[in-house]
């Protein structure tokens, strides 16, 4: 005996732009939010439906709960910070002649330049990985989006030292977490000092010890090693 099973239509153009219309509109409002050391929480949710306008239904569609939203917030930012620091990578030119430590200080000037983190980002991040540990919940979306962070930056970082002709002495992954944890201690320091966040670039982390992190973490590329010989099986 045969059953007769109803299918759900095919989304169509309009009502996919529609949903992607609306996830951005929720993404934005709860960005502004969350910038100013927010938690996501059900009232969030609440406050921020009612605001754009979107029904609790349509929130649940695009997002399990409060985490998911802020999840979908953060990745953004991690997007967004690995687009400023790629297109400086881009844009870089090395002064002719310079080498050793002058090109690693042309080189961490560029980083600073291109502020792979801003305040907002900063405080948001800070808030995930704290909602994550106190509550115990979304912490695999946390860590999830710690390691999108660090690999969107590896291959950054990777063309910013081919560009001096040199590359990672240590693990990329492990390299670039030191990098982006010392960077942001030293961000965030810059700012409870009473810092503007334009002027980080100016800062002797940025001047000094950044580039000997660099120096540190990376060395001169030589030819590529010869490939192992392979055993007989």
């Amino acid at each position: 005996m045969s059953t007769n099973r109803l299918e759900a239509p095919a989304p169509t153009p309009q009502s996919l732009a529609l949903r992607e219309s609306t996830r951005e509109r929720l993404v934005s409002a709860a960005r502004a939010r969350l910038a100013s050391g927010e938690e996501a929480t059900p009232r969030l949710v609440e406050e921020l439906c009612r605001d754009t306008g979107v029904r609790p239904a349509s929130f649940r569609a695009l997002f399990p709960g409060p985490e998911g939203l802020l999840d979908a917030v953060n990745d953004q930012l991690v997007e967004e910070c690995a687009s400023r620091l790629r297109l400086a990578v881009t844009d870089f030119v090395p002064t002719p002649g310079a080498s050793g430590e002058a090109a690693l200080v042309e080189a961490a000037a560029a980083m600073g330049a291109a502020r792979p983190l801003d305040r907002s980002s900063l405080v948001i991040r800070q808030t995930r990985r704290s909602q994550a540990l106190r509550l115990g919940v979304g912490s695999a979306g946390a860590a999830q989006a710690e390691r999108r962070f660090v690999g969107a930056l590896s291959d950054a970082f990777e063309s910013l030292f081919a560009a001096q002709g040199r590359r990672f002495s240590w693990p990329p992954v492990l390299a670039v977490r030191i990098i982006l944890d010392t960077y942001e201690r030293s961000f965030e320091a810059w700012l409870l000092d009473g810092n503007a966040e334009g002027d980080f670039v100016n800062a002797p982390y940025i001047s000094r010890s950044l580039p000997d992190l660099l120096a540190r973490l990376s060395e001169p590329a030589g030819p590529a090693a010869p490939a192992e010989p392979k055993l007989a099986e």
